[in-house]
Parts: structure tokens; C-alpha cells; sequence
């Protein structure tokens, strides 16, 4: 622990110490001041400026202050290139001279571009606090992600760790890419203009709270110029440190290769062309208990991605604009789901096919109103299949073999259309709208036709007794349409210049859930500034609900006694011989259903947080947090048999697994948020946070210990995690070399101690001791540091042309992060860890722009 706590203060050395030698100030740098400012000659705060070296083609870069003032203080004298970029505005570039007797700060006034890029209107720019621009958003440009280390270049590794997992609801991560929902973020990261976390939290244009959702800006290509950017990450493997459970190091080759090109096709076209191809075929480990004993396993993991985006924008009218964008993709994963106690015989195959057109209409009727309409058609395929056809035989935490009885594909065609209106009027600003999003599926899921034997320990498993055998047969097909809606209204008011308040109601309904129609949640939030306005306090309250999502259907609809009848027997022979269409036409089946009185979960966050600027820059923000989860999704077997006997209370079904809405949860929580750009050189973001998370269940198809007597399943969240340390740092080095790194500290997650026995005769092995409470189990904590060292090479003077050689280091210090321990008490592995997060990695990256 001590040798842990002394590598963290080192890398925060490494990280802070050269912005405190800057401090020491060369005698030979120069001080060059500005302002920016809008064509009525207001200041634009919050605006990009950036000099270029032409000597040393050395970059600094910062942002203008409130009042749209911008220093560089330590600069060498020589000619650059300054430049200029601000949301809503036309970009700017112009020769300066650095260094001259003149002390006077230059003025630069950009002119409106002719659209803007989201659906913002404003009567005026404000140095008054508004209550949906909190300052801990999480604003992610490519800056970041060209400079950090990222594991193959994961657009979504970074901003993940900012996220609130209380805050993440059933599905995950809401992802919004261009103001619409999407399933995943499937795009090249080269054609990312900016990521945002936690924008506006109390919006009611969302369905998700703000720590719970990732906001995603694609951008569009110039009008004026052709440029391009090649990129290649590559990792072999060769110098990695070996996994803490592999005997030997396993094979890994890795390469991720990206492209982007966009220009001008003509005066008003603009496009855009990017793709990316993802080559990994790394190991899985195999750790498991036989009765011929403990087996160690290397198996070859082979993945292909391929993902392609393409995009026009046209200029309709200097305020009219159409973008047509086009997205691709195609992934294949072969030998998943193998490691750990799962043996080679398990694999499965991955195949995912996508493709998706979106429409997008913007519209300025004036300087006070904005209209924009979003259209979506998607086509989405996943197919998984196992590769053996044997039955399943799985001995509880001990080992897994025979096939994965996994048979799925599912096929889902969408259409999303929005409309939004953003008004301007005196104090208010009014933003409107409403979508419909038509889902239609068609499901196949032929799992489990093979049949699968549970047994709860080796010696059970030797003695040939299995607790449980499961069999399925029938038609595994199922075709149904589930359609969502939505509506919002939203008022963001200043009352004083120190004073703002937003109002937001949003209305949720789903086709299938008709008989609850009341989901009418309303948001509320309020920043106050006192003084200099150098502080601003926050409150904020909002209810956000959840969807009912479609895999319950599919098990309703498959698995309801007819269309697939599902066998389940306790204490079977082994092996067990049967003619399985005589045996399930004779056997009492299980079902799936949805409670009758089932209704929409959702949650309610209440917020109150302090805002300070420090100096120019420097922004603290600290926040106290409460989520609560009202009629959260479960599943319970609501024919398990009654405590003390073998009698169920419908003998037409052994099993009735009946999803409900009767789980709650609840979490506070103390995030310290820090954001720093510390003289032009570091870029900091810091995140702490203290939380507390207990809930009564695991999830949508978590089934409690005992299915009358939910009190008991009340403990700490999956996901609970008391203390989480994040940070994400960029320091310019001179020659144009960066040093950029990730930090990431977090407590224990907890994990559920059972005795690995049927001991209630419901079928499910998730007994627990007695006087044990669920999830009491806990690890160790984890800490990883990911570092990367980048140069860039100028090919050209006065050019684009540049070369860019990265080093990335992952888990750099090669600390063992265990997961997955193990609390099934007939286990082998009973109190220890399964596997183990990646030992260090070395990854090579490559970047030519043009």
C-alpha cells in the first residue's frame, strides 16, 4: 500500500512540477495581450486563441476571460500566427508580430457565421450566471482526445470517467450524437467535434440527468479548403508486462487505423469523409477449477471493426442549412464469452451490422428564433451463436464447458424524427419540441435448445448430482413494434443580471405502456451570483424517467408457456436421456411475464453546488448530490415455492420470472470538480468524488435471495464505490513535445456472498448465508495511470503538413487491479479475485495531417 501511495505522489509530481518551473520566468519571453470581440463590439468569452510559432512552429494556445481578454506571458519574440475560433462565429487568422516596442493589446472582431453548429439562441452574450451553464461540464474537444492516452483510441474511454454510475439508469450511458439518441458511439473519432458531460444537468430536452448522459458534436467539413488527417495505433504486444493470471504472456496484436478527409464541393457544399478500422485479436485467460485441476489458458480473441461516416452540409440560405449524414458499421468478434471458468468450448461469435441516414434541418426566421428538424432511418443487426451444440454443464465459480447454448439475432429497424424551437424574448429564452421514435423488431433466440445441468460444487460434479437442469424447445421467433414519444418545454429566465432560473416539463410515453401515461416530469434550477460575480450557486431538482426496454418484451413474447415452453428439473440424473418433444409436451412449464401493474421507473435528483473562479482559468466547482430510484426494474419469481415447503402457489408453472417495478435505490454524493489552464501550458481536468449508493436490486434481471421477502436484498449498489479520483492532464514540453496523462483511483466495488446451494428449492443457486446481507463482500481497490509522450514534426513551413509520433503507456506503473471476486461459498475460488484488469501496455501511434 505504502509503495502505491508513493507512485501516485510521483506521477503527481511529474504532472505538476514543470507548471511550477514555469514560474521562474525566462527573461527572454515576451508578454502578448488581446480582446476579442462580436460586430457590436461585446466581448466573446470562452473563445479559443491559439499562436503559432512560424520559427519553431512551437503552439500555445488559452481561452479569453469574461470580458473576452486573452495573455500569453511567456513567449518567445517572433513571428506567429494567431487564431481565433468561438462557437457561432467565423474563425480568424492573422499574422502577429511578438515582440514589439508597442505594449498595446491587439482587438480582433469576428464576424457571425451564417449558421450556428446546435440549437442556441441568444439575445445577447451575458457575463451573468445562467442556470443551464454550469461550469463542471465536462467539455471534451480534439485537443483532448488527440493528446491523452487512449486505449485504441476509445472516443468514449475518457469522458466515462466523469459519469455518475447512480446517474446511468437501466440501459448505461445515454449517448446524443447531433441531438439525437443513439445506442453507442460508432464514429471515427476524427470526425468528433466536441464531447460533453454533464451539459445543462436539468435540461428538459433530455430524458437522462446530466451525469448520466454523453453529449457528442460530430463536425462539419470546410468550406473553403481541402484537409485531411491519417492515423495509425499500433500495438503488438511485445513489450507488455504479462497478465497476473497467465502462466505466460499471451499473444496480443492490436491496430487501429482512422482517416478523415473533408473541403468544399462547391461555394455552399461542404464535405466530409471519415472512417476507421479496428484490428485486435488478443487473448482471453482461462482460470478454472477441474476435477483434474486448476486449468491456466491462453485462448486467441479475434475482432474486426470497420466504421465509416460520411457528411454534407449545404448552405441553403445565409440562414438556412441541410446536413445529410450517413453512418456504417460492421463488426465480427469470434471465441467471446470464453475465460475465466468459461473453457473453449463456450465461445461464441459476434455479428454486428448497422446503418443509419440522419437528416438534420437548421433554420434562423430571425435573431431571436431557430428552428431545427432531426431525421433518423436505422437499420441494426446482432446475431450471436455458440460453437458447440453439447449441453451446457456449469459448476457454480468452479468451471464452465460444454456449448454456450446461446442462439440469438435480433434486428431492429428505427425512425426518429424532432422537432425543436428555440425562442428569444426579453429575459426568456424558450426552447420547445417534441419527437417520435418508431421501433419495430424482429427477434430470433434459440438459447438453451440444447439443454443445461447446474451442479454447485466439484464434489457435486464428480458424484454426477446437479442441482438444476433447464431445456428449451419451440418456435424461437417473435416480431413486434414498440414506439416512443416525447415532449418539452422549457423556459431559461434572467431575472437579474446575478439572478437566472430555468423551468422545464417533459413528457415521456411508450406504445406498450399506454395504461401509464402519466410520466410528466418537471424540472427546476436557479444560479445565483453574489458579489463580483467570481462565485455562483446552483440548486437544482428534476424527476427523469426511464424506458421500458425491449428485451422484456422479447422474453415476455418468447417465453410464455406456448411459443417456446421452457422445462426446468430439480436434482435430474446425469447424464439425463430423454426424448425432449415427448418430455416437454408432458413437463410443467415456465414462464416470463410482465406484472400487470408494472409502470415507468424514474429518478429524482436534487442538487446544490458552489462555483469559484480562481484567477484566470481556474474553476472549482463543489457539489452535493442526491438520486433517489423510485419503481426501479427487477425480476421475481412470483411462483417460487412458499418459505418452509415444496408447494408452489400455481402448480401449472414451475417458474413464473415476472418483471416488476418495485425496486428503489438511493445515493448522495460530494464531487469536488477542478478545471485548469495554468499559463498556456497545462491542461487540467481533476474529479473527486464521495458517494454512497445501496438499492434492492441488481438489475432488470437480478432475482432477489428470497422472492417474498424483498427488505433483505436492500445493500450496497454493484457499482458502489466510496472514494473515485479522476484526472486527465496535457503539459506542452517545448519543441513541440506533449506530455499528457490519466489518473484513475477508486475504493472497492462489493460483492454478494452466497452459499452456492439451492437452499429454497427456487430453482436459483443465489442463497445466502444466514445473518448476510446482500453485497457485503469487498475487494481491493484499483488505481491505474496511463501516460503518453507525442511529438510533432512540421514538414512544411507555413503548412498543414505536419507528422505526429505518440508513445502511449497503459497501467504504466503495472499495478495488478483484481475483479470479479468470488463469494459463492463452495467455490474453489471462494474470496478471491477471477481475473485481473490489463498489466502495462505499450501502444505506437502515428498522425499525418495534411
Amino acid at each position: 500500500m505504502q509503495f502505491r501511495q508513493e507512485i501516485t505522489c510521483l506521477l503527481t509530481l511529474v504532472l505538476f512540477l514543470p507548471s511550477l518551473l514555469i514560474a521562474a520566468r525566462d527573461p527572454n519571453t515576451e508578454v502578448f495581450r488581446g480582446v476579442v470581440e462580436d460586430p457590436n463590439r461585446e466581448p466573446v468569452p470562452g473563445a479559443e486563441v491559439k499562436l503559432d510559432n512560424k520559427t519553431t512552429h512551437e503552439n500555445f494556445e488559452t481561452t479569453t476571460n469574461e470580458v473576452g481578454e486573452f495573455t500569453f506571458t511567456t513567449l518567445p519574440g517572433g513571428d506567429y500566427i494567431l487564431s481565433v475560433t468561438a462557437k457561432g462565429f467565423e474563425e480568424v487568422h492573422v499574422p502577429v508580430l511578438v515582440g514589439t516596442p508597442s505594449s498595446h493589446p491587439i482587438r480582433l472582431r469576428l464576424e457571425l457565421s451564417e449558421i450556428r453548429d446546435e440549437v442556441t439562441v441568444t439575445g445577447k452574450l451575458l457575463s451573468s450566471p445562467a442556470a443551464e451553464q454550469n461550469i463542471d461540464v465536462i467539455e471534451l474537444s480534439q485537443h483532448w482526445f488527440r493528446n491523452l492516452p487512449v486505449p485504441n483510441g476509445d472516443p468514449l474511454a475518457v469522458p466515462s470517467l466523469f459519469l455518475d454510475p447512480a446517474a446511468l439508469g437501466t440501459g448505461g450511458p445515454k449517448i446524443i450524437v447531433d441531438g439525437v439518441e443513439s445506442s453507442a458511439l460508432e464514429v471515427p473519432t476524427t470526425s468528433i467535434k466536441r464531447v460533453y458531460v454533464n451539459k445543462n444537468p436539468y435540461s428538459a430536452e433530455f430524458g437522462r440527468l446530466g451525469k448520466g448522459r454523453i453529449e457528442v458534436t460530430t463536425r462539419h467539413g470546410s468550406y473553403h479548403h481541402f484537409r485531411g488527417d491519417l492515423s495509425l495505433l499500433v500495438h503488438t504486444g511485445t513489450l507488455d508486462a504479462r497478465n497476473a493470471f497467465a502462466i505466460v504472456r499471451p499473444p496480443l496484436q492490436r491496430a487501429v487505423a482512422e482517416f478523415d478527409l473533408d473541403g468544399p464541393l462547391g461555394q455552399k457544399v461542404a464535405l466530409l469523409l471519415a472512417g476507421r478500422y479496428y484490428l485486435n485479436n488478443e487473448s482471453a485467460i482461462i482460470n478454472a477449477e477441474t476435477p483434474t485441476g486448476n486449468l491456466v489458458q491462453n485462448l486467441r480473441i479475434p475482432e474486426r471493426n470497420t466504421f465509416l461516416f460520411g457528411r454534407l452540409d449545404f448552405k441553403l440560405k445565409p440562414t438556412q442549412t441541410l446536413t445529410v449524414g450517413y453512418q456504417f458499421k460492421n463488426r465480427t468478434r469470434e471465441n467471446q464469452g470464453v475465460g475465466e471458468f468459461n473453457l473453449s468450448e463456450r465461445a461464441t461469435n459476434l455479428f454486428h451490422h448497422k446503418n443509419e441516414i440522419k437528416i438534420l434541418a437548421r433554420a434562423i426566421f430571425s435573431s431571436s428564433l431557430l428552428n431545427e428538424v432531426r431525421f433518423v432511418l436505422k437499420e441494426d443487426t446482432q446475431e450471436t451463436g455458440g460453437l458447440s451444440d453439447r449441453p451446457a454443464v456449469i459448476v457454480l465459480d468452479a468451471f464452465s464447458t460444454g456449448g454456450a447454448q446461446v442462439s440469438q439475432h435480433k434486428t431492429e429497424r428505427t425512425a426518429d424524427l424532432q422537432d425543436l424551437v428555440a425562442l428569444s424574448k426579453g429575459a426568456h429564452t424558450f426552447r420547445f419540441g417534441g419527437g417520435a421514435r418508431p421501433r419495430f423488431f424482429r427477434a430470433r433466440d434459440a438459447s438453451n435448445f440444447g439443454g443445461t445441468f447446474t451442479f454447485s460444487s466439484l464434489t457435486a460434479f464428480t458424484e454426477g448430482r446437479p442441482f438444476l437442469f433447464t431445456v428449451n424447445q419451440g418456435d424461437p421467433s417473435v416480431f413486434f413494434r414498440q414506439h416512443e414519444f416525447f415532449a418539452f418545454v422549457q423556459d431559461e429566465i434572467q431575472l437579474r443580471p446575478n439572478l437566472s432560473l430555468s423551468l422545464g416539463l417533459r413528457q415521456e410515453l411508450q406504445s406498450n405502456l399506454l395504461n401509464d401515461s402519466n410520466n410528466v416530469a418537471p424540472r427546476l434550477a436557479f444560479a445565483y451570483s453574489p458579489g463580483g460575480r467570481q462565485t455562483v450557486l446552483r440548486v437544482g431538482v428534476g424527476v427523469f424517467y426511464e424506458r421500458q426496454p425491449e428485451v422484456m418484451q422479447i422474453q415476455r413474447l418468447l417465453y410464455d408457456g406456448f411459443r417456446i415452453r421452457q422445462l426446468v428439473l430439480s436434482n435430474p440424473a446425469f447424464p439425463l436421456r430423454f426424448d425432449p418433444g415427448a418430455t416437454m409436451n408432458l413437463a410443467v412449464p415456465s414462464v416470463v411475464r410482465i406484472a400487470p401493474d408494472i409502470r415507468t421507473p424514474y429518478v429524482i435528483q436534487e442538487s446544490l453546488s458552489i462555483e469559484r473562479k480562481l484567477g484566470s482559468g481556474h474553476y472549482l466547482t463543489v457539489e452535493y448530490a442526491t438520486i433517489r430510484g423510485v419503481k426501479l426494474y427487477r425480476t421475481r419469481n412470483v411462483n417460487a415455492p412458499i418459505a418452509g415447503g415444496e408447494i408452489r402457489p400455481d402448480p401449472n408453472f414451475i417458474n413464473i420470472d415476472q418483471f416488476e417495478s418495485s425496486g428503489s435505490s438511493g445515493s448522495r454524493s460530494l464531487t469536488v470538480m477542478f478545471q485548469s489552464q495554468l499559463r498556456h501550458r497545462l491542461d487540467l481536468l481533476l474529479q473527486y468524488r464521495l458517494s454512497r449508493t445501496t438499492n434492492d436490486t441488481g438489475g432488470l434481471f437480478s432475482l432477489p435471495a428470497d422472492n417474498y421477502d424483498l427488505r433483505s436484498e436492500r445493500g450496497p449498489a454493484d457499482f458502489d464505490r466510496r472514494h473515485r479520483f479522476s484526472l486527465a492532464a496535457i503539459y506542452r514540453l517545448p519543441l513541440t513535445v506533449r506530455l499528457s496523462g490519466i489518473v484513475s483511483l477508486s475504493s472497492s466495488l462489493p460483492f454478494n456472498i452466497t452459499t452456492g446451494f439451492d437452499d429454497n428449492q427456487d430453482t436459483v443457486a443465489n442463497d445466502r448465508p444466514p445473518g448476510v446481507g446482500r453485497n457485503t463482500g469487498h475487494g481491493p481497490g484499483s488505481a491505474n495511470v496511463d501516460v503518453r509522450l507525442s511529438k510533432k514534426i512540421r514538414l512544411q513551413k507555413e503548412s498543414r503538413r505536419e507528422l505526429e509520433v505518440g508513445l502511449d503507456a497503459f497501467n504504466v506503473f503495472n499495478h495488478v487491479n483484481f475483479k470479479n471476486f468470488i463469494g459463492t461459498l463452495s467455490s474453489p475460488f471462494f474470496g478471491r479475485a477471477s481475473a485481473a484488469n490489463q498489466a502495462r501496455q505499450l501502444q505506437l501511434s502515428l498522425r499525418f495531417r495534411f
